[in-house]
């Protein structure tokens, strides 16, 4: 019989397996590092930009997005060399959300111990978190239009506090109204992360003719 205040072999192992499964769960530091702080508070100053597009979509008012999202865009609105961009900081959050949302938790966006094993050398963001800025460039590019087609090529990966620039480009639109759009986003250090190709398509029940010239 174990004497009085003796340590417990099996029950000290199973203590240490606990301690370490906790310790390779890095997004509990994360959430409450200084860096994810002031990651958070950089992220709120960006959405104060996408709160006000938000508002211009849901109660119709134009001027909400400084004109950005538009209620009855005109023919004029697609036209080739048209181009738009969007900036954002790719935070911990939104590692943590997209997971959330797309269910993908594969340890390479969240686990730093087994990242580092990888090419990587470290924790990357979701390709297609990142690639998911497209979809905001484009509804303000050719709002009031529907994806038909997206080709992608991820060149380098991305990893949190990267500031990532996505920008589209209107490369032809035909009579039927379909619109093909050159896509990249750059990093802050001025390098393809992304790169594509985006078909979509006006809906014409939407679109306004072009007034006529005077």
């Amino acid at each position: 019989m174990p004497q009085a205040g003796a340590l417990n072999p099996r029950g000290e192992g199973r203590m240490n397996q606990v301690v370490d499964m906790f310790g390779a769960m890095t997004m509990l530091p994360m959430m409450f590092s200084q860096a994810m702080f002031a990651q958070m508070v950089q992220w709120q100053r960006e959405q104060a930009s996408a709160l006000t597009k938000l508002a211009a979509s849901v109660t119709g008012q134009e001027f909400w997005g400084n004109g950005t999202v538009k209620r009855r865009p005109l023919d004029t609105d697609l036209a080739p060399g048209k181009t738009v961009s969007h900036t954002k900081t790719l935070t911990d959050m939104h590692t943590l959300f997209f997971g959330l949302l797309s269910l993908d938790f594969n340890p390479l966006h969240f686990n730093e111990e087994l990242a580092h094993r990888t090419r990587f050398k470290g924790r990357i963001a979701h390709g297609f978190h990142t690639a998911s800025l497209f979809s905001g460039v484009l509804a303000e590019l050719t709002p009031w239009c529907v994806y038909l087609q997206q080709e992608m090529e991820f060149l380098a990966p991305v990893r949190s506090g990267d500031v990532i620039t996505a920008t589209g480009t209107i490369e032809e639109v035909d009579p039927k109204g379909v619109v093909r759009v050159a896509l990249a986003c750059t990093n802050h250090k001025g390098e393809v992360v992304v790169r594509g190709k985006a078909v979509v398509k006006k809906l014409k029940e939407i679109y306004q003719p072009a007034p006529a010239a005077a």
